[in-house]
């Protein structure tokens, strides 16, 4: 017990010095964008750092937390969390001034415009796990947010693989990285998209901490 215990307060160190970490290089960020009169190449460099931060740093402390329906943990491997909690927690712990809770308590597709700030989402209907792979195929690499008839995640695209982040509610497996082919739960009638790493709107608003409306 004494080992889990301090195994647990390592893992929230480590997790709070992340999010420090990831601060300061949102705010240099910042300061290059604001000063610097080529602004789209900033972007881009925001673009870059976002997605490394979301998929490398904060999604790595939370695989193996556990899910439950009303699991809304704000600490990583403590406690259970939703889909929609893992999706609003992480986007607000890798620096998007967001309600996590008014966000994880939206439909899918409400979740999906909130997350487009303004740009189109994609919508697929009646498409298979190996539909959705082509699709996401012909995408550039990055993350995006996807929402499924009652459950919600990420999709991370990287050449030729294509994952589902989420916390699984099937068997309470919680937050794990598959790949879309061996996913039971990415199967859905519709899906609802919208791009986290390409979306310019969404890289502002990270890069300025600008308020996401989910009103």
């Amino acid at each position: 017990m004494k080992i889990l215990i301090l195994f647990l307060t390592i893992s929230l160190t480590n997790y709070s010095v992340t999010k420090k970490n990831i601060e300061k290089e949102r705010s240099l960020l910042k300061t290059e964008y604001l000063s610097n009169e080529n602004k789209a190449n900033t972007l881009n460099e925001a673009r870059i750092k976002l997605t490394e931060c979301l998929y490398n740093d904060i999604f790595n402390h939370w695989y193996t937390t556990k899910w439950s329906f009303e699991g809304h943990s704000e600490k990583p491997k403590q406690g259970t969390i939703a889909c929609g909690y893992f999706v609003s927690t992480t986007l607000r712990d890798v620096g998007f001034n967001i309600n996590r809770y008014k966000l994880a308590q939206k439909s899918p597709e409400d979740e999906a415009k909130v997350i487009a700030c303004g740009t189109s989402i994609e919508k697929l209907q009646n498409v298979s796990k190996q539909e959705l792979k082509k699709h996401f195929l012909k995408q550039k690499d990055g993350i995006y947010f996807i929402g499924l008839d009652f459950h919600v995640g990420y999709i991370y695209k990287n050449n030729q693989e294509v994952y589902f982040i989420h916390s699984n509610y099937i068997e309470n497996k919680g937050v794990m990285k598959e790949t879309i082919e061996n996913s039971k739960a990415i199967v859905s009638s519709k899906y609802f998209i919208a791009s986290i790493t390409h979306n310019d709107n969404l890289i502002k608003k990270w890069l300025l901490k600008e308020i996401i409306a989910t009103n």
